[in-house]
């Protein structure tokens, strides 16, 4: 066999793998460019039957307030207990040991330390007071924010939504119910880090940005 005709039969075996190869990598190439364009129409999808409602629910979870009675009156010597959205019952027994406290100070055996305590003792119920208030007002809006979101969008949230969300979503519920309704605390109400309340909040929104294709 001539040196020419060998030379012919690599070159031709050698253009043969590069066109396979490159046969393959296309291959590859256009798998990926459809499941690239998959993934946007499924996008695409979500967000024209969930962007409003998805924005409904992060307002309405925003809302919330991060913390409960229980973390304000962590501080408080002999506090109440608060549990099952019982916010006046525990503003009420409040203003009773704050009159309790008035009264000692109308006392003539109390001296300057027990006067200055007892100043101190009413002065942090006044201010816990003053808290609850606000989270009451807070977590009822909220509340009742959130029951009109289930009565008139849940139906189109379970339908579109993804698995993660949902998941999420049930996770911010058991917490919500957990702190408001059972008493449990947040954790730390000024770490955003270690707030219950706080963190399954982000991992909602974080799910719901995944779930519609924002980065």
């Amino acid at each position: 066999m001539s040196e020419t005709l060998i030379a012919t039969l690599i070159g031709a075996g050698a253009s043969l793998t590069v066109a396979v190869v490159t046969l393959i990598v296309n291959a590859y190439i256009e798998k990926g460019k459809s499941k690239l364009e998959m993934r946007q129409k499924e996008y695409q999808s979500k967000r024209e039957h969930l962007n409003e409602v998805y924005k409904k629910l992060i307002t309405i979870i925003n809302l919330f307030p991060n913390s409960s009675p229980n973390d304000v009156l962590r501080w408080v010597e002999y506090p109440p207990n608060y549990s099952l959205e019982t916010f006046d019952a525990v503003i009420k027994i409040l203003d009773y040991q704050i009159d309790d406290y008035k009264n000692q100070l109308g006392s003539a055996n109390i001296d300057y330390e027990q006067k200055n305590n007892i100043e101190v003792q009413i002065s942090n119920r006044e201010y816990s007071k003053k808290q609850i208030f606000e989270i009451r007002e807070k977590y009822f809006n909220a509340r009742d924010k959130y029951k009109s979101f289930c009565e008139s969008d849940k139906v189109i949230f379970d339908l579109y939504a993804g698995q993660n969300v949902r998941n999420s979503l049930v996770s911010f519920e058991v917490v919500i119910h957990n702190v408001f309704i059972s008493g449990q605390r947040v954790g730390d109400a000024d770490d955003p880090l270690n707030n219950s309340i706080e963190i399954c909040r982000r991992n909602l929104i974080d799910s719901i940005r995944n779930d519609i294709g924002i980065s």
